[in-house]
């Protein structure tokens, strides 16, 4: 039997229970792209009617009624609906954009060449439809795909994990951590592990099977699975990753290739070759630069208007706290900054003034992972009534403000660490320390204290090698969130 991929024909001989006839199927994840082509169109039905009534006593040309039908086939053009079978749900805005620029050019180019279609416009006017007709289709097919999800709610992609034992045990790992279920594993392929050389370890939850050659296409054809995901090594090479390639490709099933890299942001990632090698590249973090420059001047502008706007608010906080229990009104503690510089945080006071000599009599009670470092109680007795809400709402946090004033605080960035934690730090953890800390960042947002140890520290690393002004902006409107579900402020 001979198949064909993208690398030109290759031949293949099947087993002979995979000499079947297996239907071609379409999509199963969402809307297929002619159903989104459909919604473009009235996208831009819409886009020139708000062209229509923002032009009011200039009639419109019958030209664009023409223009309209075009912009599906625009956006085709510019791909922007060869990639749905891969994500249907994916925003792709560039494909959008050159659509929209394209659609402009090819209407202004053809209204110049023959004026007659223009139905006595100026060309002032006709500039100004046109502009108004792309830029509204643009923005209606933008909304169109971002409630897509709400028309077709998306579902994980079934997954089938061709590898190695313990590469395949991470990736499994990985795809039951909390964050958005994109993948959901069904199966596993083994690759060089014989069933008698398995011996008794770990459970597997999902089903299992010993080779790949003899059992990758009965496993796909069972679970009904979207794609397969391997990750190469010994004995999985381009050989293989082709042959199986065109075993999947008339099955409708995609085929993924791990590079064994986790928490790096596409933005950082493309693709270049060495000779008829892939390669991945993996670009730098932005840790400097003006940016970063902006990013500390942003920080010190919106830190002095909000201390403006809460001061009423941190007046009476400071006056319910010195209300309840003894004790100043703020906390003080030093922790560790940027390229370790120690600095002192200020802090709503949330405990008794003795808090710190009573600790020793709680530490069979501490929950947290790092005992000796962190300590952390669900029910702390040492709490008191106000600053309980406070943690509830993390109000506590907002003195920090003052440090996020004079530079030793970002708004966003990873958690402040301790003196003691940091003393701890293996070589690559110390890259946390890197840029400043901040007041909110990824471990706020993602459940705070009920994280473990290694998930703290590792979505530190995340933010700190991934920055960008579209994260920060991601982080700031989920702190909301976060702040009012209270989950894990204790």
């Amino acid at each position: 039997m001979t198949l064909t991929t993208g690398l030109g024909p290759v031949a293949t001989t099947f087993p002979s229970h995979h000499d079947v006839v297996v239907p071609r199927r379409t999509s199963r994840r969402g809307l297929g792209w002619w159903v989104v082509a459909a919604l473009d169109l009235f996208a831009a039905g819409a886009a020139l009617l708000v062209t229509a009534a923002l032009t009011p006593g200039v009639g419109l040309p019958l030209f664009f009624v023409v223009v309209l039908s075009a912009w599906p086939v625009a956006v085709a053009l510019t791909d922007g609906y060869s990639r749905m079978s891969e994500d249907p749900y994916a925003l792709r805005v560039r494909p959008l954009l050159a659509a929209g620029a394209g659609i402009a050019t090819a209407a202004w180019a053809t209204l110049t060449v023959a004026p007659h279609v223009a139905d006595g416009q100026t060309p002032r006017t006709l500039a100004a439809m046109t502009l108004l007709f792309a830029g509204g289709s643009v923005l209606a097919s933008i909304g169109v795909r971002l409630l897509l999800p709400l028309v077709s709610p998306p579902r994980p992609v079934s997954v089938v994990l061709v590898g190695p034992e313990p590469d395949v045990r991470e990736l499994l790992a990985e795809a039951e951590r909390p964050a958005r279920r994109t993948f959901a594993p069904v199966a596993v392929c083994l690759h060089g592990t014989d069933r008698d050389e398995q011996g008794a370890g770990e459970p597997w939850p999902v089903d299992v099977r010993h080779g790949v050659e003899d059992n990758l296409l009965d496993v796909i054809g069972s679970h009904d699975a979207d794609a397969v995901v391997v990750v190469p090594g010994d004995g999985i090479g381009h050989r293989e990753l082709r042959r199986w390639a065109a075993w999947l490709q008339d099955r409708k099933v995609q085929l993924l290739v791990s590079p064994k890299l986790r928490d790096v942001a596409d933005a950082r990632l493309g693709a270049t070759r060495l000779g008829g090698a892939q390669l991945l590249q993996v670009r730098p973090a932005r840790l400097g630069g003006p940016g970063q420059l902006l990013k500390g001047a942003v920080d010190r502008v919106a830190a002095a208007v909000l201390l403006f706007l809460l001061a009423p608010l941190l007046l009476l906080v400071t006056v319910l706290i010195r209300l309840d229990s003894p004790g100043p009104a703020w906390f003080h503690q030093t922790r560790v900054g940027r390229n370790g510089r120690p600095f002192t945080v200020h802090k709503f006071r949330t405990m008794t003034v003795d808090a710190h000599e009573v600790r020793h009599h709680l530490a069979q009670e501490n929950e947290s992972d790092r005992n000796g470092v962190l300590f952390k109680i669900r029910q702390d007795p040492r709490v008191t009534r106000v600053g309980a809400v406070l943690r509830k709402y993390s109000l506590d946090e907002l003195p920090q403000l003052v440090n996020v004033l004079t530079g030793e605080m970002s708004l966003v960035g990873p958690r402040p660490a301790l003196p003691e934690e940091v003393r701890g730090y293996s070589p690559d953890l110390c890259r946390r320390l890197v840029v400043k800390p901040g007041m909110t960042g990824l471990w706020q947002v993602s459940g705070r204290s009920d994280l473990s140890w290694e998930d703290t520290v590792r979505m530190d690393l995340q933010y700190v090698d991934n920055w960008s002004w579209s994260l920060d902006l991601s982080i700031a409107a989920r702190t909301l969130g976060a702040v009012l579900a209270h989950k894990g402020a204790y």
